[in-house]
């Protein structure tokens, strides 16, 4: 059994972690680790909460996953929307294309941490994208069919859930929240995708389909 620590921003991801990608790993002989970021953990608190401030926060908390002789790889599950500006590839990413600029990015901090073990990854542009998949499971669960028309139809004109943008207005989301107001990001949204299942997410979202791709290939 191969052990991957997951640095994981929050909740939400944890939870999609252990629900969502645990399941499939274990079957190809991955035990993964979901580890919470310290960034903005308040002092003497329940880690209830993620977020991401500076690279050199997250630098140390990858350099302290990879002290652990026992993992065979490090990886990460944070948020291309809103990773720190000093974050090794941000300043020079070239404008266009949402997947060469999330590439640019995830090879720069490989570079910048410099260790075979480590596997970056950045989701485009936020998990909630992998929610916008589920639409129809989300809609089911809310019983409100005209949701997933106003989801799927805004995906269906960004080209696909992970090219939804992240503008502070209209990343994902904030394109959930806007369409239902009492939707719940650490229960809702890992509780749709596992309806719709691993595999017909990987379908629809490549760059999380080439991440796992590279975990699996590890055994």
């Amino acid at each position: 059994m191969k052990h991957v620590h997951v640095l994981v921003e929050g909740q939400t991801e944890e939870q999609l972690v252990v629900s969502v990608f645990q399941p499939a790993a274990l079957s190809n002989g991955i035990w993964l680790n979901p580890v919470m970021l310290k960034t903005r953990r308040p002092v003497g608190r329940p880690h209830d909460r993620g977020g991401v401030s500076r690279w050199a926060m997250i630098h140390a908390d990858i350099r302290r996953l990879l002290g652990d002789s026992s993992a065979h790889t490090v990886t990460t599950l944070l948020d291309f929307y809103g990773i720190p500006s000093d974050t090794p590839g941000v300043s020079d990413q070239v404008p266009g294309d949402a997947y060469a600029r999330v590439t640019h990015v995830e090879q720069a901090m490989g570079k910048e941490v410099n260790d075979s073990r480590f596997l970056p990854f950045l989701s485009l542009h936020e998990t909630e994208a992998w929610v916008l998949a589920a639409a129809d499971e989300l809609a089911a669960l809310y019983g409100r069919p005209e949701l997933a028309e106003n989801l799927n139809a805004q995906v269906r004109d960004a080209g696909g859930p992970e090219r939804v943008n992240d503008s502070p207005h209209t990343a994902p989301s904030k394109r959930i929240q806007s369409a239902y107001p009492a939707y719940r990001k650490v229960t809702d949204g890992p509780h749709a995708i596992s309806m719709l299942g691993l595999g017909a997410l990987r379908n629809v979202c490549p760059h999380l389909d080439a991440w796992l791709s590279l975990l699996e290939a590890t055994v």
